[in-house]
């Protein structure tokens, strides 16, 4: 093991050093030592080089994390001067097979397949401000789902956050910061993008858990020039055979990148077979509307419906399938289908941004709550039952309590066999190795596809799953269709981690509202819910509590669960949360403390911290203007190259579900709107075919169609920009959209829905 140092002389005055490295194992016994002596001039910093030999070493793997312990002494005169201790993890990596073929992602020889998720670093209540306990239950919260890596999108996780994928074994893709945005005109852009990926690298190169590093700009318009540059920093940064960098497939730069994502065309073919691909994100499409309960995106506001819809979609786009109606995409390399695919991250593990966007993202398999939803289960039964960090699991997909849907059930399971039982009535027994048809590559990558129970007619009651592992009941599963509402209970999942008195540890809890078994309440229409009345005591806080806005204190449950997180004091004691609603009986719960064993930073000169409360500015004014919808048919639209303007309903259906792409793939395509009158156009809301690609385009209104003027000229703009672009132009009774270039190089013009605001007339 290479082992460089970097050592600062602040005295004024020239002095000997010597610095001593010591390798320790999981016990405390020293398995490798180095001692290297030399003098330091005066304020001058270096870096010491070593070299240690650890005989026989446990290797890190996210099965079997084993961390070692390097510790750093520096000696001057025989006087200890410093120390620092750091956690280190001995392991290779490569994406390719000894024989040189890019077929699979391999950790020290042995092949692994990445069963991975998005995460963003957000929570409800605190956002990004969240102390490193939550951080641990991330990581230890992904493990139990099935999960053995993460991609920290799109940005550097917490040092916390990494030291636990270090500890518990989670693999991690570290992103340079960056979304969507490349800017060629400023060299001070590209100077900070450049200092982002040293310091990213600086900070976390001795991370065993991090396999690879996202040097790019996650889908952004960047040069090849930059590229380059970039690519040949990082390795600077990290010089040994052990770093590998990654982009997307159709980014500019893609040649200096050792593995990329999306390495595939539009129809179905492999463009680079020599490459090593990962599909970055899949299982998500940003125009679903939860609501409708039959996309990728679903809330325990609305239904089990949605909870369901987003596993079958996720199932059939798993299994290869790339059809949009069906949940996958072209470019997600067709996942378990595919070869020789190193992996994939599903989008996402965590709904994600409520309270900073007017749209919730609701494509987590758990909430922004961190709360799991069905999806969460169907991920955990991707790995094998055999395995022990994971080891066999059953989960039954249902609240029981839909007539029109719960005479089909549908159970996760990685055992051998499934049984179910309705009302302590035997139902039926499917076999893993039957059911592996359902799904046959996902069965192939060693997943375990949904098992299917027909039950024929629905009664309420109880359902009980079975997982039957070398002829013996490995585990169960039961629910039962909820009753009346009659009580509360609150429930802290401390996940190993024991609250600390520090001031700023925290504490999330659920308040659920139960029937008189216990049962929790769960929506069988959208937006049921109960008031809750919610209040910490003693040696905590309840974070948001004094804020109306964020409706801590006084919320709503969905789907009848209701959240909280507790903030400790700096002493250690008792934390009491006490729930309340109407009709309920009440909740109390008790949370410990333990005392903080550190050092505090002596605290400096400010306004003493009286309480929680939010500044809001008199002048904002966050109702947006009401713009009407201007009614549109196939008859008024021209489009070059286009024979059958039947074809073009897509375009303005309002459906964004549906998507248009010109017959001919040749740009520039021109879109010409005859309105057949006189109107006062107001804006346009134009949602592009893929969130990942750029489109650029030119808008332009004429009153003759002769004469035209330009609204937009030759904009850039990203296919995730959903919102509406507004003007005002008078006397306007053509529209025209020219899209000149569609980027990157492999995608092809695709609209989901175009849509024009202002009034029907003139006044």
């Amino acid at each position: 093991m290479k082992v460089q140092t970097h050592i600062v002389n602040e005295t004024g005055t020239q002095i000997p050093v010597e610095l001593i490295t010591v390798i320790k194992d999981k016990k405390g016994g020293v398995v490798a030592i180095a001692s290297s002596h030399d003098t330091m001039v005066s304020n001058t910093d270096r870096e010491w080089e070593q070299t240690l030999t650890v005989t026989t070493p446990h290797l890190w793997h996210p099965y079997h994390p084993y961390l070692y312990q390097v510790v750093s002494q520096v000696y001057s005169k025989g006087k200890l001067v410093d120390i620092k201790r750091s956690n280190a993890g001995i392991r290779t990596i490569a994406f390719r097979s000894p024989e040189g073929k890019a077929d699979a992602f391999y950790i020290n020889g042995e092949k692994l397949y990445l069963r991975g998720a998005n995460r963003h670093q957000c929570y409800q209540n605190v956002g990004d401000a969240a102390a490193n306990s939550m951080q641990y239950r991330d990581v230890v919260q992904l493990k139990r789902g099935g999960f053995n890596a993460v991609r920290a999108a799109h940005y550097p996780a917490s040092p916390a956050f990494l030291d636990a994928c270090d500890k518990i074994g989670l693999l991690v893709i570290e992103c340079e910061p960056g979304w969507q945005f490349f800017n060629k005109k400023d060299t001070v852009f590209a100077e900070r993008t450049y200092a982002n990926v040293r310091e990213m690298i600086r900070r976390d190169r001795n991370r065993p858990s991090v396999f690879l590093w996202e040097t790019s700009l996650n889908e952004s318009p960047s040069p090849a020039w930059w590229a380059k540059k970039i690519v040949d920093m990082a390795h600077e940064e990290m010089p040994n055979d052990q770093l590998f960098v990654s982009d997307d497939f159709g980014a500019n730069g893609k040649k200096y990148y050792d593995v990329c994502y999306k390495v595939t065309n539009e129809d179905g073919t492999d463009p680079m077979p020599q490459m090593p691909f990962i599909t970055r994100e899949w299982g998500d499409t940003w125009l679903a509307d939860p609501a409708k309960e039959n996309s990728l995106r679903d809330s325990r506001r609305y239904t089990e419906k949605g909870l369901l819809a987003q596993c079958m979609l996720r199932q059939t786009a798993l299994n290869g399938d790339v059809r949009e109606e069906k949940g996958g995409y072209w470019d997600h390399g067709r996942l378990d289908e595919n070869p020789r695919i190193c992996g994939y991250f599903l989008w996402s593990f965590n709904d994600y941004p409520r309270g900073s966007d007017s749209i919730t993202a609701f494509c987590g398999s758990v909430d922004i709550d961190r709360y799991e939803k069905f999806g969460y289960y169907q991920l955990q039964a991707m790995q094998n039952a055999r395995n022990p960090v994971y080891g066999p699991m059953v989960y039954i997909a249902s609240y029981n309590n839909r007539p029109d849907l719960d005479s089909n059930i549908i159970v996760f399971s990685n055992c051998d066999k499934v049984k179910l039982y309705h009302n302590n009535r035997f139902v039926q027994e499917i076999t893993r190795q039957g059911n592996a048809g359902t799904a046959s590559f996902i069965a192939a990558k060693d997943g375990s596809p949904y098992y299917l129970f027909r039950l024929g007619s629905y009664h309420a009651g109880e359902l009980k799953a079975e997982g039957i592992v070398d002829g013996k009941v490995a585990c169960r599963h039961i629910i039962r269709t909820p009753g009346k509402a009659d009580h509360l209970e609150i429930e802290v999942d401390a996940l190993a981690v024991k609250p600390v008195a520090n001031g700023s540890d925290m504490v999330p809890f659920y308040v659920k509202v139960c029937d008189k078994n216990g049962t929790v309440v769960c929506n069988k229409e959208p937006f049921q819910s109960y008031t809750l009345q919610v209040r910490a005591t003693g040696d905590g806080d309840l974070i948001g509590a004094d804020i109306a806005r964020v409706h801590i204190a006084t919320q709503q449950t969905e789907g009848g669960i209701g959240y909280g997180i507790v903030r400790t004091t700096s002493h250690a004691g008792i934390i009491t949360i006490t729930a309340t609603g109407t009709g309920l009986t009440a909740a109390q719960k008790i949370i410990h403390t333990l005392p903080y064993a550190g050092r505090f930073v002596a605290d400096g000169r400010h306004t003493k911290w009286m309480d929680e409360k939010e500044m809001v500015s008199p002048e904002k004014n966050d109702v947006a203007p009401v713009f009407n919808l201007i009614p549109l048919s196939c008859s008024m639209l021209t489009v070059s190259g286009e024979r059958n303007n039947t074809d073009l309903a897509g375009l303005i259906d309002g459906d964004p579900s549906t998507i248009w792409k010109p017959a001919d793939k040749s740009l520039p395509v021109i879109i010409t709107i005859s309105l057949g009158r006189k109107v006062i156009l107001q804006g346009d809301k134009i949602a592009w075919g893929k969130d990942s690609d750029w489109y650029t385009y030119t808008l332009e209104v004429s009153s003759d169609g002769r004469e035209w003027t330009k609204v937009i000229n030759d904009k850039k703009i990203s296919g995730q920009e959903y919102k509406p672009v507004r003007y005002n132009y008078s006397n306007v009774g053509f529209v025209r959209i020219s899209i000149s270039n569609v980027q990157p190089e492999n995608s092809g013009l695709a609209i989901r829905d175009i849509g024009l605001f202002g009034t029907s007339s003139l006044p």
